[in-house]
């Protein structure tokens, strides 16, 4: 009889009584959240532990729920523990070989067992319609049946658009940040008294490695509030890739997510959940996996999107996916693969047909350009394809303009909204962007017949970023000459890393200096002409180099130290250095077999730490120190070493090295990482 209650043709009178019979009384373990609206459709999708059931009931008024969908029209699928015949879908499992790899002290990223997910297609409605709906448990209630649990249809195909959109990237670390954002984002549609309509999301919702488990604690619970009445369009990011696959369309995240195939949602089909696009009015979205599909321009996902741009007649086209074709936040765009490729082969298809904003994530920070068309040059450049260097609010410099309808080659805006949650950072400034912040915040887009506005939401609740496109009449832009330049200060970069391929050998790195000590104890140096390292001699007092530009408490840093002579045996990384009888060292010390932490306080020193180590002279040692809200850990050649605790002492400073009196040592790289949460 368990195995008549999993037939997908449970709809047959006799299998629901049976079910009827032996319901175990399921308790909701995920959901209800709302998927794949069109104006006469909505699919509701909630999970269970337990066998149950199903059943939903919608209707006009939360005390007239007076519709069900049951039997066929709710899809089931259950995890692999389950008894099921074969034409039942199954829920992700781990693969046998991933599992024997794993830590076992890891979450194991297969679904729970004895879950049932249900995915109740409610058709017929009328569009534009608010609806209210509750799921069951034969006549036990699961949740719903008050006005927090309602869905809207879309409006008509042909209505103008009228939409307000929530766009979040790279959200779902769990941290106090995520929520933040949430909260803030909740509070700003409550004061302008516009609710959200839609929510896009462009990957990485599910860290570390878009678990089954990820997805319940850092997606689906911290947003139910909003999931459960607005739609959640997707794109696969780089950690939902650790356990599922575009390719085969299987893995937790295809699992969570139930996106159109086949041109439910209007647009070409494409027969992956991968990629996809779908019509909202007048506004055409197309998301697009740049993780881990091919990304040639004769590729099957660049295929499949020329033929769907040819058949569009919207009056807006919006493009998401995760891997940004512009950026220099925590990831650089010149130099990865997947974002260079994005740019090469995919920016051309789309504003060729008229592109007028794409999204993408990936990157923790903001970013967001000016008008532009043709960026697609490695390293990217201004010069030539900037249409207009203007901010772009229509209380600065005015809004962007474009000819009415979808016209080649009139620009686009490109935002990097990966600051939804996790560590944000900034290593660079991309040439092309007119606001740039490592705040945490989301993006509110508010899009009618002729206006598309951007706002940038932080955490706090503050407008840090507006813009806005109006398309209209006919225009024709032209790039401009010596176009506006966002400066590179480098005191607003917090990712850095200093390899000193670009500096002069035998001077001083740049942004480094003397900051204690023999004042022409420090230089950079070339192995064979072939690489560059940092040379550091101490006289009669300990040498200390620093780097200048930026004083944090909370980071990363992380270093590559030798001692090139028999009598060079301590030497580190200095930290919250305030002046030279102010500060913290890591300081590793031949002498004594040790590595050591302490406290300089005017002028004296406080033994902080010590542990047993073994170095071997001349040969590259690796040094990496986390300072963060979660705790302060040291580790040596990539294994741990100690934890400690700085207390309330220290203070904002500058990140540097140390070599003791009459010493020398040689770094060869640092890499500082700010803000660590």
């Amino acid at each position: 009889m368990h195995t008549s209650f999993l037939r997908r043709t449970y709809a047959l009178l006799p299998t629901l009584l049976l079910i009827a019979t032996y319901s175990h009384g399921a308790s909701l373990y995920r959901g209800p959240y709302l998927q794949m609206g069109t104006p006469q459709s909505m699919v509701v999708v909630w999970r269970t532990e337990g066998m149950s059931t199903p059943e939903l009931r919608y209707g006009l008024a939360p005390e007239t729920l007076d519709q069900v969908v049951s039997g066929s029209a709710i899809t089931l699928r259950v995890s692999e523990d389950v008894g099921a015949e074969n034409d039942v879908p199954r829920l992700y499992k781990e693969p046998a070989e991933s599992a024997a790899k794993r830590n076992p002290k890891d979450h194991d990223p297969s679904t729970a067992p004895d879950t049932y997910q249900y995915e109740a297609h409610v058709k017929g409605l009328k569009p534009g319609n608010t609806y209210y709906y509750a799921v069951y448990d034969g006549d036990t209630r699961l949740a719903g049946g008050d006005a927090a649990h309602h869905f809207k249809t879309h409006p008509a195909a042909d209505s103008a658009p009228d939409m307000r959109i929530w766009v979040l990237g790279d959200s779902g670390k769990g941290s106090k940040e995520q929520i933040m954002v949430f909260d803030a984002m909740n509070e700003f549609t409550a004061k302008s008294e516009r609710p959200l309509d839609h929510f896009l999301h462009v990957g990485d919702m599910a860290y570390d490695d878009g678990t089954d488990w990820e997805f319940q604690k850092r997606f689906f619970e911290p947003y139910q509030s909003t999931l459960r009445n607005t739609v959640c369009w997707p794109a696969i990011g780089n950690h939902e890739g650790v356990t599922s696959r575009g390719i085969s369309g299987y893995g937790p995240y295809f699992d969570a997510y139930v996106v159109p195939t086949a041109g439910e949602v209007g647009g070409a089909a494409s027969g992956t959940e991968a990629y996809y696009s779908f019509d909202i009015a007048g506004v055409h979205f197309i998301c697009l996996d740049s993780h881990d599909l091919d990304r040639k321009p004769d590729g099957a996902m660049a295929q499949w999107l020329r033929a769907d741009l040819e058949q569009t007649s919207a009056q807006w086209l919006i493009a998401f996916w995760h891997h940004p074709p512009y950026s220099k936040g925590t990831h650089d765009s010149d130099a990865e693969h997947r974002e260079i490729e994005m740019r090469e082969s995919f920016m051309p298809i789309l504003e060729s047909a008229g592109v007028d904003l794409t999204l993408t994530g990936h990157s923790h920070i903001y970013e967001r350009s000016m008008l532009m068309d043709g960026a697609y040059a490695t390293p990217t450049v201004a010069e030539g394809v900037i249409l207009d260097d203007g901010d772009g609010n229509p209380k600065g410099d005015g809004a962007y303009r474009k000819s009415a309808g979808l016209q080649p080659n009139e620009g686009s805006v490109s935002i990097v909204a990966g600051h939804g949650g996790t560590t944000n950072g900034r290593m660079g400034t991309s040439p092309v962007m007119r606001s740039i912040s490592v705040e945490h915040g989301s993006v509110i887009l508010d899009i009618t017949a002729d206006s598309l506005t951007g706002i940038m939401v932080d955490k706090y609740g503050a407008t840090q970023d507006l813009f806005r496109i109006v398309k209209s009449g006919s225009v024709s832009p032209q790039p401009v000459k010596d176009p506006w330049q966002p400066a590179h200060d480098i005191s607003l970069i917090s990712r850095h890393h200093f390899n000193f391929a670009e500096d002069t050998p035998g001077g001083v790195p740049a942004y480094w200096e003397v900051a204690t000590g023999n004042p022409t104890g420090m230089s950079v140096i070339a192995d064979e002409g072939k690489s560059r390292h940092l040379n550091a001699v101490a006289k009669a007092t300990p040498l200390i180099g620093v780097f200048r530009p930026n004083r944090t408490q909370k980071f990363q840093y992380e270093s590559y130290l030798r001692f090139p002579g028999p009598s060079d045996e301590s030497a580190g990384l200095v930290f919250g250095y305030v002046d030279p009888a102010n500060y913290w060292q890591l300081v590793v010390d031949l002498s004594t077999s040790s590595l050591r932490i302490s406290q300089v306080s005017e002028g004296k020193e406080r033994l902080i730490t010590e542990k047993e180590v073994s170095v071997v002279r001349e040969k590259w040692i690796k040094i990496k120190m986390v300072l963060s809200n979660s705790g302060n850990a040291v580790s040596f050649d990539d294994t741990p070493t100690f934890q400690f605790d700085a207390g309330a002492e220290l203070s904002d400073g500058h990140l540097g090295f140390i070599v003791s009196a009459e010493n020398t040592a040689e770094f060869l790289s640092f890499k500082i990482r700010e803000q660590v949460p």
